[in-house]
């Protein structure tokens, strides 16, 4: 899988969700914001694909939602929805 990039609206909230993800044992890496991304404050978390359900959960309870969620396919980096990474409960 692939990694994914959380982006925030401000720096304030990117270092909290660093810290709410690691203290879930989400690995996850603050970095700097790609120069082909303008959605965010300049620093973004770097998370494998695969946690993202998760990763959303747990921001969610901290009450911090990210702006932007992207991936990099092919050189370009594509906004991706949150919708897509949340869970449907089972019916």
């Amino acid at each position: 899988m692939e990694d994914i990039l959380f982006t925030f609206h401000n720096t304030h909230h990117s270092i909290m969700a660093e810290s709410l993800l690691l203290g879930e044992k989400i690995s996850v890496k603050v970095m700097p914001m790609p120069e082909a991304i303008t959605a965010g404050c300049g620093l973004c978390l770097r998370l494998p694909e695969g946690d993202c359900p998760k990763a959303l959960e747990i921001l969610k309870q901290g009450s911090i939602i990210p702006r932007g969620i992207f991936k990099k396919t092919a050189g370009t980096y594509s906004n991706l929805p949150i919708d897509r990474f949340y869970t449907s409960p089972s019916t």
